[in-house]
């Protein structure tokens, strides 16, 4: 096992990666945006774990005011952090920091030395190529920074996704101009063309957060009177009836381009969401439908991965992103990959995506997705369901070849 194990981990060290997805801000000087490791770190995802440890919303806010001291500010991060340095949030730190500043663990001891250490690499102009380039040996990801000029975005580090779930909620302002849905669908189409000129590389929808997956047909008459009568700005909203219709309408027009559409499904980041709401059960509907329509369905759809994985198996369209999934739950990743890939061609599985807002994330997640998969084949080798080769060809796929043609990237 050891053998195998260090074997296939060597080869995913030195090979080119396409990270699938992130929300990374793309531009030169990004330490503008957080100035420091507390406010960076405590930006995403470590923070519902310390708000399920019970720390109250006022203290999380405490910790992120880069104005006051950064020792005073852990005395009141640290009791709850010691609750939570358990978790796949927390290691993806702390593999992190040690990659990066030669520091093992966050602790009152080592949070100036970590600071001062952290601000110095941000401050590089070359911070960005650095951390994706020369640290990750990502060719290119597949960033979400939900940027409308993704002229901006498209760089030699990344490739852009673009979201049109304004377009699918019926933004007023967007709805501007319009008297009939006949004109806001053309609006949307046109948008849509620019995108695609402009670098777009997929459509994301992240709609699971508000709203139900289930996107039932509408007939155009029906919606298109939904459509006159509705103020967005109103208490009532826009009916769901013609969300529906949109979303059919932002399928159709990506079906007739042969596109991907990316969907969050499964585990909502942060607190009290409609868990149910997220089922990726819930899009079967749309996948026959769009047969030229490429689904990435998102995070392996934790905790429902056993349903994603018979979704994978009934539609040749429909392909499943690890994304995030390995900082959700190393093990559950460990044990959906082991069972996708019993049921499953291996080509329809991408095995990385960071899903972070910074960028020192991106390098523990990374680290932990490589561990998780060569472990995985190389059980696989070792119980003789495959050999060595296969599991290099299967390492190859799922952490590069699958989205680079998928994608279309060059």
């Amino acid at each position: 096992m050891k053998n195998i194990y260090e074997h296939l981990l060597e080869k995913a060290n030195t090979m080119k990666i396409i990270d699938t997805h992130e929300h990374l801000h793309p531009y030169k000087h990004y330490l503008g945006d957080s100035p420091d490791i507390l406010c960076d770190y405590f930006s995403h995802y470590i923070t519902a774990d310390l708000r399920a440890a019970g720390m109250p919303e006022s203290d999380i806010d405490k910790i992120c005011n880069y104005k006051t001291d950064i020792k005073e500010r852990f005395k009141i991060l640290e009791p709850y952090l010691e609750y939570v340095k358990n978790t796949s949030y927390y290691r993806s730190l702390v593999i992190a920091t040690s990659k990066l500043y030669n520091i093992a663990d966050i602790t009152r001891d080592t949070i100036e030395e970590l600071n001062e250490k952290f601000k110095a690499l941000n401050k590089k102009d070359n911070y960005i190529h650095y951390i994706m380039k020369e640290l990750c040996n990502i060719e290119t990801s597949i960033n979400d920074c939900w940027n409308g000029d993704l002229k901006s975005v498209t760089t030699e580090v990344f490739t852009p996704v673009w979201h049109p779930d304004s377009y699918i909620e019926i933004d007023a302002e967007l709805k501007l101009g319009c008297d009939t849905l006949g004109e806001y669908c053309e609006k949307y189409k046109n948008h849509f063309v620019k995108q695609l000129n402009d670098g777009m590389r997929a459509l994301k929808c992240a709609l699971a957060y508000w709203r139900t997956l289930y996107f039932e047909d509408t007939d155009y008459k029906t919606a298109n009177e939904l459509f006159i009568k509705c103020d967005p700005k109103s208490e009532e909203g826009v009916p769901k009836k013609l969300q529906d219709y949109m979303m059919h309408y932002v399928l159709k027009v990506a079906d007739e381009n042969n596109f991907v559409i990316q969907i969050h499904t499964g585990l909502q980041e942060g607190m009290g969401h409609n868990l149910e709401d997220s089922n990726p059960m819930l899009l079967k509907n749309l996948f026959g439908k769009y047969p030229n329509l490429t689904f990435d369905l998102f995070h392996i759809g934790y905790p429902y991965n056993r349903e994603i994985i018979t979704l994978a198996k009934y539609y040749p369209n429909v392909y499943i992103d690890m994304c995030w999934a390995h900082i959700i739950s190393p093990y559950a990743s460990r044990e959906f990959l082991n069972e996708a890939l019993d049921v499953l061609p291996y080509n329809k599985i991408f095995g990385f995506g960071g899903d972070y807002l910074f960028y020192d994330g991106v390098v523990g997640h990374l680290t932990m997705a490589k561990q998780n998969i060569c472990e995985v084949l190389a059980d696989k080798v070792n119980r003789k369901e495959i050999n060595t080769g296969l599991a290099e060809k299967i390492l190859s796929a799922v952490l590069y070849d699958n989205a680079k043609r998928i994608f279309k990237l060059k």
